[in-house]
């Protein structure tokens, strides 16, 4: 899958792929953004595409001979909203991947972004697409939140959710240590999509979408405890799509 393209220098081209073998790949295209290049409609965002290239071992660059597409997705191009909501997605891709080729890792983030893909293209379920994938995120990252019990003392009776202590928080124990307080509905939500796993995605695409709000904690909880911030949800937010 194509991830990402920017400019590099002269008509060259930078690409970010994300390859089941390899995870995160990326490749110099040369001569890509001339008008008659061959490789261009191939390396556009979030099209799947064939490479042939000369691997370089240990270099982070690699040099893109040619692309076929396989599918091209353009869908996702051509609709602002499903661009919006797979830019993040891939922008956070590249993040979970950066410097970490993990194969069971990649297996699955492989997976579940073929399925943000294919859902983005075909749906409006944007808000669930984004807290799916959200929590996904949290839980290779090693910093899902406990959303079971208490995370202070396991009672079972939760007003609250801490962002420092990294859950569920009890009556007596939000009493302690002054932890916001939120509506029962918000708790409820915020366990459902955090119990959302590839075997009952589906499933949650027939429930109501999630609250924005719930979105919103969702990332403040992964900025809050790794160094993982996007330069694309300030756009998603500008452009209040998930509103």
């Amino acid at each position: 899958y194509m991830l990402s393209q920017s400019e590099y220098k002269d008509l060259d081209a930078l690409i970010k792929t994300l390859s089941l073998e390899k995870g995160i790949v990326t490749f110099i295209a040369k001569g890509l953004l001339k008008s008659e290049s061959k490789n261009a409609s191939a390396c556009l965002p979030f099209t799947l595409c064939d490479l042939t290239y000369d691997e370089k071992e240990g270099s982070g660059l690699q040099i893109l001979h040619s692309a076929s597409i396989v599918d091209s997705h353009r869908l996702l191009r051509e609709d602002l909203n499903k661009q919006t909501v797979m830019t993040v997605i891939s922008e956070l891709t590249m993040a979970l991947l950066k410097d970490n080729y993990d194969p069971n890792l990649v297996k699955e983030v492989h997976q579940v972004y073929q399925e943000m893909v294919n859902t983005v293209e075909t749906t409006d379920k944007y808000r669930h697409v984004l807290a799916y994938f959200l929590v996904s995120a949290l839980t290779w990252l090693g910093i899902d939140p406990q959303v079971d019990e208490c995370t202070l003392c396991g009672e079972s009776q939760i007003n609250s959710i801490s962002l420092e202590e990294g859950g569920f928080i009890c009556v007596n124990c939000q009493k302690e240590i002054q932890s916001q307080v939120f509506s029962t509905e918000f708790l409820y939500e915020f366990r459902v999509v955090n119990k959302v796993i590839p075997s009952n995605f589906n499933r949650f695409l027939n429930y109501k979408a999630p609250d924005k709000s719930v979105i919103d904690f969702l990332y403040e909880f992964m900025t809050y405890h790794s160094n993982i911030s996007l330069k694309s949800w300030v756009f998603l937010e500008k452009w209040s799509i998930i509103n």
